[in-house]
């Protein structure tokens, strides 16, 4: 069989997983492993679409054995162990200076007011994101602060509150200093807005094809051009 046919495949099982088609998504993307057992996305999907945790782990396991990198395996990984996790005993009620602590790592996310954990990437509430990486000199950004790098790099084009950030303009800007993996993150949120679709999958094309993913990039190449 061809690579059209695998991505046409792969393209049509996730339409079925995005669209709660679970069976048919489940049908198109066993297909998929059938020709080619290390295709990245298909087994990625697959996770989202199982009936187990067990079944989930074993394809976000099989994901990170062909990508070690991928942060949306590792990411299941990581909340599949926190599911996992076994309650802890009841002790005594947490002393007042703890939840002070915990406390301390809540900020207001700036799109939805709402508080939010400090130390994650997107908000927990909106899911925007809260904290980005500096175009110029990859330094963090906590946008609850500042739209500004200490090295004079500002973002404040692309980000508007409380509305939420130009995640398609952003990508761009991260493109033009070839910073790949972020302009990649940003034109992938931008696709779920549904605009601008077929030059979005062009981006994310090279986007891939720059930091060597080559299966994405194939996949967004031919849903372009379809």
């Amino acid at each position: 069989m061809s690579s059209v046919h695998e991505t046409h495949l792969l393209a049509e099982g996730i339409t079925a997983a995005k669209a709660g088609q679970r069976a048919a998504a489940r049908d198109f993307l066993t297909q998929v492993i059938a020709l080619n057992a290390r295709n990245e996305l298909a087994w990625l999907w697959m996770s989202a679409i199982v009936d187990t945790p067990e079944q989930r782990r074993d394809c976000l396991v099989r994901v990170l054995l062909i990508n070690p990198s991928n942060e949306a395996a590792q990411r299941g990984i990581a909340a599949l162990e926190v599911q996992n996790k076994p309650a802890p005993p009841i002790h005594e009620p947490t002393p007042i200076v703890a939840i002070a602590a915990a406390s301390s790592n809540l900020i207001q996310c700036p799109f939805c007011q709402s508080n939010t954990d400090s130390s994650k990437l997107d908000c927990q509430v909106c899911g925007e994101n809260i904290i980005l990486t500096c175009p110029s000199c990859d330094s963090t950004i906590n946008l609850w602060e500042t739209t500004r790098c200490p090295c004079g790099e500002g973002l404040r084009h692309y980000i508007f509150f409380p509305d939420g950030i130009d995640h398609e303009g952003l990508g761009q800007r991260y493109a033009l200093m070839e910073r790949w993996e972020p302009a990649a993150r940003q034109w992938d949120r931008a696709l779920k807005d549904g605009s601008h679709v077929v030059m979005l999958h062009r981006k994310l094309a090279q986007a891939y094809d720059k930091i060597g993913r080559n299966q994405e990039a194939e996949f967004h190449r031919q849903v372009a051009q379809s």
